[in-house]
């Protein structure tokens, strides 16, 4: 090494290893602080906890090389600066002393970026269990900016900031521990690269450079992947059940720059009202409430609209909080129930649970996809024009079913057999409410697969299992589940005499209801044989009606895709105190 080498520090190779490690290391360290606040939650099994920060460090080392990467290119422009400067003073400038101070000072730069990304993240999932959202953005918008088009300003903003500032035993401690840990973490790593990198690297001199550096650059490469093939997105489809540590997992600078980009193109299709003659909020609030109607009381400022209507002497009041089990059938359409085909009956067991609940002759859909279908029915919204909203808004916070419930002691869980990614399920559900997604990759390996997915049979005997541990618990639950086999390419397994028959005809639709209708009533004979629907309502829709155009006019094919089905079924134990009465209902409604 040449004297002009030797008194700049290390070489170029060894500060971007220095950096890139740097980088890597202060996110690690960010999610091991969240641990806490995440095990008050859910306590985990050591390998979830293995799982989640192995999935967590690939997404670290992606966000690490893209930090690099700039760091790497502050350096060029500082070099060139430095050289241009050096050219007009006609002096020499050596590339690797100049590039070395250029990357030390982009790599500071990067570093102090990404610590207060991290600082910012770590003060809100403290309050929120999240990471940096679209909800956050949304706010720090409105801290920033004023529309004076509609009277809103930035002062509200303020106020709750400095409030929450200004109370700072609150969070003095915390913000003190996480510096700690940080700067214990960065301590660590410096040491490690001085006493043992260095001399290490120092060691492997006599290797060709050309060998190292081609070395180290496959290295950045597959840090730049998340050393997985699928890149960024085989984080987000993480296989980890747990939503809790799911979100734990996710990367919060990745996480962040999506919920960015919804946020711009959401603004993209905002419309402008800068000539119209609107209210100022305060005024559209009064007005909206007062033409909601007078009585009961609005529950929550984020959704002002919401209100505790007066008690109906004729609504069901239970008298403890009643389990929910929510079973979507897929394309559900409601004219194949009570059909008979050659003597063979289609829906047996649906037709006679009818009689025993609550069912909605003239139930709507609103969407003919599973994703509008499933945003509807859990957070009573419509699902908007053009891409849905759980596909598009999955970084919004909405006031959903299992987010409510979940407020009041519930816990919350999905099953489904297909992917856990299926119209971005995972992330819309783990940010509204779902405390756990079983999708198909928790399955059994010899578990039955037909269609698209896991066959309903061993879907339901999954969703078996999921009723009786919560059961077993002390709390109440939610539990979803969504079907398959009525999915075009139907995937009916013919394990029925009545499903064999069906399936021979021209609508394979028909034979696979068949087969779900046939597997829901094993499904119920067990649960109900084994006491397992104790304090339990079962509701039983489609996501959407069927997709295929069914009917003898146009009308009826259009109308047909949304004509799903709704069932409402209460176990004994509830139904002396609710005043149930199974009947059949025909006023209009939806999953609205």
């Amino acid at each position: 090494m040449s004297p002009r080498q030797s008194d700049a520090g290390p070489s170029v190779r060894q500060q971007l290893l220095f950096w890139w490690i740097l980088f890597t290391v202060v996110q690690s360290a960010q999610r091991l602080f969240l641990l806490k606040e995440a095990a008050e939650q859910e306590a985990p099994s050591l390998a979830l906890l293995a799982q989640t920060f192995l999935i967590g460090l690939r997404g670290d080392f992606i966000v690490a090389t893209i930090a690099l990467a700039m760091a790497a290119l502050m350096g060029a422009v500082y070099f060139l600066a430095w050289q241009g400067r050096a050219a007009w003073r006609k002096e020499p400038s050596p590339f690797p002393s100049a590039y070395r101070r250029g990357l030390r000072a982009g790599g500071l730069t990067l570093a102090g970026f990404l610590l207060i990304l991290l600082f910012a993240d770590m003060g809100y999932y403290g309050f929120n269990q999240q990471h940096l959202d679209f909800v956050f953005l949304e706010y720090v918008g409105d801290l920033v900016s004023r529309t004076p088009e509609i009277g809103e300003t930035h002062q509200q903003a303020a106020q709750q900031t400095g409030a929450e500032l200004g109370d700072w035993r609150k969070w003095s401690g915390r913000v003190a521990q996480f510096l700690l840990l940080q700067a214990l973490a960065i301590g660590v790593w410096w040491w490690v690269f001085t006493k043992g990198v260095v001399p290490t690297l120092a060691r492997w001199q006599p290797v060709s450079s050309l060998r190292v550096n081609a070395t180290f650059g496959l290295c950045l490469v597959a840090g730049a992947t998340g050393f997985h093939h699928q890149g960024p997105y085989g984080i987000r489809i993480a296989n980890i059940g747990s939503t809790v540590y799911y979100t734990l997992a996710q990367n919060p600078v990745l996480f962040a720059s999506e919920a960015l980009r919804i946020s711009l193109v959401s603004r993209d299709g905002t419309t402008k009202v800068t000539d119209l003659n609107v209210l100022p909020p305060d005024d559209a609030l009064k007005t909206a409430r007062s033409l909601i109607g007078a009585g009961g009381r609005f529950l929550d400022a984020r959704f002002p609209l919401v209100k505790d209507a007066p008690i109906d002497s004729q609504a069901i009041r239970l008298g403890r909080p009643a389990n929910v089990l929510l079973i979507f059938i897929e394309g559900l359409d409601r004219r194949f129930l009570g059909r008979t085909y050659d003597g063979t009956p289609g829906t047996p067991f649906l037709d006679r649970l009818k009689a025993e609940s609550l069912y909605f002759e003239n139930f709507f859909s609103n969407g003919v996809q599973t994703s509008r279908g499933l945003f509807a029915s859990f957070c009573s919204y419509y699902p908007r024009h053009g891409a849905a909203a759980m596909k598009t808004r999955y970084a919004h916070d909405y006031a959903c079913l299992p987010s409510l419930l979940q407020r009041h002691g519930y816990r919350t869980e999905m099953v489904i057999g297909q992917h856990r990614d299926l119209n971005r399920l995972q992330t819309f559900m783990a940010r509204n409410g779902l405390q756990r997604l079983v999708s198909e990759s928790d399955f059994p390996p010899n578990a039955q697969r037909i269609g698209l997915g896991i066959s309903d049979g061993a879907l339901f005997t999954l969703l078996r299992e999921r009723v009786e541990e919560l059961q077993a618990s002390s709390r109440p639950f939610m539990l979803g589940t969504l079907t398959l086999a009525t999915h075009h390419p139907f995937g009916a397994v013919p394990d029925h005499p009545d499903v064999r028959a069906l399936l021979q005809l021209p609508d394979k639709y028909v034979g696979a209801l068949r087969y779900t209708d046939v597997h829901l009533e094993r499904l119920f004979t067990e649960l109900r044989r084994d006491g397992l629907l104790r304090d339990t309502v079962v509701f039983i829709l489609g996501d959407h009606g069927r997709h295929e155009a069914v009917g003898d006019t146009e009308f009826e094919k259009k109308v047909g895709h949304f004509a799903s089905p709704l069932l409402i079924w209460m176990d004994e134990s509830l139904r002396a105190e609710a005043r149930y009465s199974p009947r059949t209902v025909s006023a209009v409604a939806s999953q609205v």
